[in-house]
């Protein structure tokens, strides 16, 4: 099967530094990723695992696959404890263009997902990471 990738792009008005410090940091993920939803990230280190608390009962793991400051930021999410083959894979990666920074983000490992739920993930992602990327744009240029 081939690689399935939802994927959207932003240009944002602010130096890699500014974008990396937005897309690394609990105290910004929790204003503009999901607002008022906890990240601990203890170690900002590849191999570290994070907790994104969706809600009080859902803490959803992550480990960080890729950590090039400046440039790519890359989590690969356990989506069922019960079945470790199932991840995704989400990726920031960072561009600096003039005086602004694309950001483009990205997610991969559908294929891995059983037929009956993939579509679905695929239609819903598509979505939630355009208004993702429009957040983290959104956030920083205020």
């Amino acid at each position: 099967m081939e690689t399935l990738v939802v994927e959207h792009s932003v240009l944002i008005d602010a130096s890699p530094e500014v974008v990396w410090e937005a897309i690394t940091s609990p105290k910004h993920l929790e204003q503009w990723y999901a607002p008022g939803c906890p990240w601990e990230i203890p170690a900002l280190q590849q191999g570290a695992t994070i907790k994104f608390h969706n809600t009080d009962t859902d803490i959803q793991l992550a480990t960080i696959e890729v950590l090039a400051p400046l440039r790519e930021f890359t989590l690969r999410w356990q989506l069922d404890p019960m079945h470790p083959g199932l991840t995704l894979t989400n990726t920031f990666l960072l561009v600096p263009e003039n005086d602004s920074t694309r950001v483009t983000v990205s997610q991969t490992g559908y294929e891995s997902l059983p037929d009956d739920i993939r579509q679905e993930q695929l239609e819903q992602d598509g979505q939630a990471y355009t208004a993702i990327a429009e957040s983290l744009k959104s956030y920083l240029e205020r």
